[in-house]
């Protein structure tokens, strides 16, 4: 890929590589006893071979290189990643990034791994750019609470992956009761930081009464149906019914309940988590997104096989 990239920048950036003549004028890239194969020939091959991949990626890495400068962030990003993969795959790493990222050096790996980098960030600068204050109204309305303070006791399901429907619905109704079962010893006076201590299958919280902390509010690193119940619960209530979680199932104990931010204290924080969310709803946002950079700085191909191509794929 990285070669084709570099013919092809010869070709389309410079007059011509070649710098011998075919009889008809011609720039030649090889020459016969008799005749030759032109540059133009060789351009149009590549071109129809590979020509829409190669041109985006050339615009794309000139529009990058424009758009950011070279910080201590994306230094460090570049040498971690390789570092990494020179750790993996040791002996094997030439010919590992030749099969899995298309290049032949370590140097061309790094300016990968930096077009790579630079299109995540600039995903994140446009999906922020697209969050209107009606989306942050919203989510002030619905989504943002004040850190509650939990506990939680957590019953898994034991059925395999491999697991039939049957056993898999076997396993879960199995949870389900247990967690249902702990419910009932709850109502009928038992201690929430005993049964965690006896019965919870999170074990990062077993010991300590299944506590959660007091900092959670942060809809990132929770399940949504875990959150949602804990928000609804009244402080020094538990869960009446078990909570399901793509974890199992929960009965979720509600200490404290802080106020609710300030808009503008958290305001910043708001519109990152509307951009993730952006991002994750749809999945070509990168798409997107790069047909924006590219519409910002109104680049024309003027190749019409090239323009055809691209409009095919990108649809302007």
């Amino acid at each position: 890929m990285k070669k084709v990239l570099g013919v092809m920048m010869c070709l389309l950036l410079i007059t011509g590589c070649a710098t011998s003549h075919l009889k008809n004028g011609d720039e030649s890239v090889v020459q016969f006893e008799e005749g030759g194969i032109s540059a133009q020939e060789l351009y149009e091959k590549l071109k129809k071979d590979n020509g829409l991949n190669a041109l985006t990626t050339l615009i794309d890495t000139e529009l990058l290189d424009r758009k950011y400068k070279e910080d201590e962030d994306e230094k460090s990003y570049i040498k971690q990643v390789v570092d990494g993969l020179k750790d993996q795959w040791k002996d094997e790493f030439d010919s590992k990034i030749k099969t899995y990222y298309g290049v032949s050096s370590e140097k061309e790996l790094k300016e990968f791994v930096r077009l790579s980098y630079r299109k995540s960030k600039w995903n994140d600068e446009y999906a922020l750019s697209l969050v209107n204050d009606t989306q942050i109204s919203d989510y002030e309305s619905n989504s943002l609470v004040g850190d509650m303070e939990l506990r939680h006791i957590l019953i898994t399901s034991k059925a395999s992956e491999d697991a039939s429907t049957e056993e898999k619905e076997k396993a879960e109704n199995e949870a389900y009761n247990k967690a249902k079962d702990i419910i009932n010893r709850l109502n009928n006076g038992e201690n929430f930081e005993t049964l965690s201590k006896e019965l919870n299958e999170d074990n990062a919280v077993k010991e300590n009464g299944g506590y959660l902390g007091k900092d959670i509010n942060d809809r990132s690193s929770y399940d949504e149906n875990f959150l949602e119940a804990a928000i609804k619960l009244e402080v020094g209530k538990y869960s009446a019914t078990p909570v399901k979680s793509k974890f199992g199932y929960h009965i979720i104990y509600k200490i404290s309940q802080g106020e609710k931010p300030s808009i503008d204290k958290v305001k910043n924080d708001v519109k990152k988590k509307i951009a993730q969310d952006l991002m994750k709803a749809d999945t070509n946002f990168g798409t997107t997104a790069i047909k924006a950079l590219r519409k910002e700085y109104g680049i024309k191909i003027t190749d019409s096989d090239l323009k055809k191509d691209y409009e095919d794929i990108y649809g302007e």
